[in-house]
């Protein structure tokens, strides 16, 4: 019983910070002010924050593992507020500036990179810390790199990573599809079951056989869209081209990685290509007008932006 109330409560949790997430990706899609940027970098920091705090928890133990895990949760709390308390100064002047225009993001490059980079970290903060928390990873790391390197494998292939990152990436899909160029959303459409096709993530012969099967499926479908493209010759933009193939090619990744998980056991190389997958899947949610050929530059909103004014003040 008690074991059921603590996976009920990690399932309210993992999908709270997943809808959060989406929600701090669409916010990094459309905004083009450096405040309401860095307060998208503070939501995210804080969810690092509290993330680390239990894994500081963790590896300390006890009554001095809870403090040391509010001192550093605390620490980075305080650094993101800093960040937008200094952001809200610099852009202050600009702001009381009758008639001036509202300034634009600098390096909008470099802002997105923070973004993409957050969600990743957050998201395996999460399964790795929601798995100590559920009992399905050993708390010590063992000795040496690769016991290490194994048990951060498996906190990636975990429930706590797959089906939180499924969920955000359909919840990003369901408030970012109208802004995404036509030919890349078949592609992003298929990446959040091509997550949850995850053999590894339930010890069960019918999930692993099921979603074996299923991950091999979305492989020819997307291989099937891209050759369905060239022999028609759709006008495809060269980036969605380069998207499609880059897609397939973490699937390949993935097949190998299936391999060597039924083989020896190891799901490195599997973890390997879900991370590879959020990060295509994240740099497309953060800035589709780099698809469609209209990168965003400072001073600039692309045509797709600018025709949803409503979802950069959400």
């Amino acid at each position: 019983m008690e074991t059921t109330v603590v996976l009920f409560v990690l399932s309210l949790l993992a999908s709270g910070m997943a809808a959060l997430t989406a929600v701090t990706v669409r916010w990094a899609a459309f905004t083009t002010a450096p405040l309401r940027a860095s307060v998208v970098q503070f939501l995210l920091l804080m969810m690092s924050g509290m993330l680390l705090g239990l894994l500081v928890y963790f590896a300390i133990g006890g009554s001095s593992g809870i403090v040391a895990g509010f001192w550093v949760a605390g620490a980075i709390m305080s650094a993101s507020v800093v960040i937008v308390f200094l952001t809200f100064v610099r852009e202050r002047p600009s702001l009381d500036a009758a008639g001036e225009l509202a300034p634009r993001i600098a390096r909008r490059g470099v802002f997105l990179a923070s973004v993409i980079g957050l969600v990743l970290l957050n998201e395996f903060l999460m399964g790795w810390s929601f798995s100590l928390l559920a009992g399905e990873i050993p708390v010590g790391v063992g000795s040496g790199a690769g016991q290490l390197g194994a048990i951060l494998a498996e906190a990636v292939v975990s429930p706590w990573f797959v089906f939180p990152m499924a969920l955000e990436m359909l919840l990003t899909l369901r408030w970012l599809l109208g802004a995404v160029p036509a030919p890349l959303r078949r592609y992003l459409i298929i990446q959040p079951v091509a997550m949850v096709c995850s053999p590894p993530t339930i010890s069960a012969l019918p999930w692993a056989v099921g979603t074996a099967v299923g991950a091999s499926l979305l492989m020819g479908l997307a291989v099937a869209i891209l050759l369905l493209a060239l022999y028609r010759g759709e006008d495809v933009p060269p980036r969605v081209f380069t998207f499609g193939w880059r897609l397939i090619s973490t699937f390949g990744v993935m097949a190998v990685g299936l391999y060597a998980w039924v083989v020896y056991r190891n799901v490195e190389l599997f973890a390997v290509s879900l991370l590879l997958q959020m990060l295509l899947f994240l740099h497309a949610s953060t800035d589709p007008a780099y698809y469609a050929g209209t990168p965003s530059l400072p001073g600039e909103v692309p045509a797709n932006r600018a025709a949803a004014p409503d979802s950069s003040r959400s």
